[in-house]
């Protein structure tokens, strides 16, 4: 496959699986905000929170490492990885189904979140299943199958759409335990269709050696902390205004949020289909192509989060109005602070990755753990303070400053510069506004 042709290919399916991805929770979102009362709305924004956080820690255990390690291996080894793989996901699992059951009822109590714990020990039932849809999802990534990667994911969102949609159409009073069943339906209906798509190359062995263990551990267990504590980052404002205040705080915070999970899309996208392209380079000792890759990816990232933060600035009263209704209005300061993030993000996610990508994980992790303890201080500050605009203060100060560090130490390493991304951003507007220039004569 072609440079150009794997941007392409890759670029579409993994845009259009984030893209569909979040239209379906989006709409979802919508939806379930107006069934649910505030307060039960807020105790489920908890719930998908800490379903968020365990994903990303499991994914960071296993992804990057397997992707890593396994590109160019013969299909024997690549069987020992993939087995290997599968029993560090099935440790990480069986703790996760541990801590869940012991931490559940404090939890509840901290967060002042009734139903907690009962709707929490019920998604812990299918974290068994999820093992294998893990697997199988990185699996894709690792033979640049993301065709199959869109189908197994919108498999995942589909189903529990569906399900709201019908609640809120035929008036349904559905709970909260109803709800987290259903997504435990949703969730092993994907697993059974990414099943079906990796059936060619899924190939495990029953016992894992000590060697291919060893080496996805001792890689995982950096992007492991990596992934665990950027998610407990993001995860702040929600969890610190559940302590010090109400889930009907966490639940304005989250209609602000869902309209900042936008930014992800291209963030995200961008930085999935660069990690195996920069892992290559490193392999080849390209530092230079490293750098270009870097510079040209951010300025694709910011060409379209800027847009985004000015409309942002400008229409969030309309944008509250409109996803969430008048009650969660409170949102509105909200939304206008905590759009900034969109100007560091592009820096802060793609420092990270080519900071994996070359090999040095354990700088991204200290980063991204440095992230999260100012975070938290500055945001159990500022909300003592100003109250639910404080966690959005917080949440801003503490990115832009380990985003700033993040991206100098990487610059210790390749040749990148900052200008030079906001360069390539520019160079997508004149090319964007040549095309449409050219197809308008």
């Amino acid at each position: 496959m072609t440079d150009k042709k794997y941007w392409l290919k890759s670029g579409f399916f993994t845009m259009m699986h984030r893209g569909v991805d979040f239209l379906l929770g989006f709409i979802g979102f919508m939806l379930l905000v107006r069934i649910l009362a505030p307060e039960d709305f807020g105790v489920w924004v908890l719930l998908i929170t800490i379903i968020s956080i365990i994903d990303m820690a499991r994914n960071g255990l296993i992804q990057n490492g397997l992707i890593k390690i396994y590109l160019g291996k013969k299909p024997a080894v690549q069987a020992k990885i993939q087995t290997a793989a599968i029993w560090l996901n099935t440790g990480l699992s069986m703790l996760l189904f541990l801590l869940i059951w012991m931490s559940a009822g404090p939890l509840t109590n901290l967060l002042h979140a009734p139903d907690l714990a009962r709707i929490l020990k019920i998604y812990s039932w299918i974290l068994p299943v999820l093992i294998f849809h893990t697997h199988n999802l990185v699996l894709m990534q690792a033979r640049f199958d993301f065709s199959a990667y869109f189908f197994a994911g919108i498999s995942k969102s589909l189903p529990f759409f569906l399900v709201i949609c019908i609640g809120y159409a035929g008036h349904l009073n559905l709970s909260l335990a109803e709800l987290a069943w259903y997504q435990n339906g949703a969730f092993f209906l994907a697993t059974l269709v990414s099943f079906y798509q990796v059936r060619k190359y899924f190939h495990i062995r029953w016992r894992a050696t000590t060697y291919w263990l060893g080496r996805l551990f001792h890689f995982g267990k950096f992007v492991f902390g990596t992934n665990l504590v950027s998610m407990l980052t993001n995860s702040l404002d929600k969890f610190l205004l559940g302590a010090l205040l109400t889930p009907v705080q966490v639940a304005l915070a989250n209609s602000a949020g869902r309209m900042m999970n936008m930014v992800e899309i291209p963030v995200n996208s961008i930085a999935s289909i660069s990690y195996p392209k920069a892992a290559e380079a490193h392999d080849a000792n390209h530092n230079g192509e490293i750098g270009r890759l870097y510079e040209k990816t951010v300025g694709m990232m910011l060409a379209l989060t800027i847009p985004f933060w000015l409309f942002c600035l400008v229409f969030a009263h309309y944008i509250i109005l409109f996803i969430a209704g008048e009650d969660y209005l409170n949102a509105v300061p909200f939304l206008r602070i905590l759009a900034l993030l969109a100007l560091i993000k592009p820096f802060d996610r793609q420092s990270g990755v080519f900071l994996d990508a070359i090999g040095k994980p354990f700088f991204n992790m200290i980063m991204v753990f440095a992230t999260f303890v100012t975070g938290a201080g500055f945001s159990w500050l500022f909300i003592n303070w100003y109250g639910l605009e404080g966690a959005a203060f917080g949440l801003v100060i503490a990115l832009f400053i380990t985003a700033g560090i993040k991206f100098y130490l990487l610059s210790r390493y390749i040749p990148i510069n900052v200008f030079s991304c906001l360069s390539q951003a520019v160079k997508n507007y004149r090319g964007a506004i040549d095309r449409f220039s050219s197809q308008s004569r």
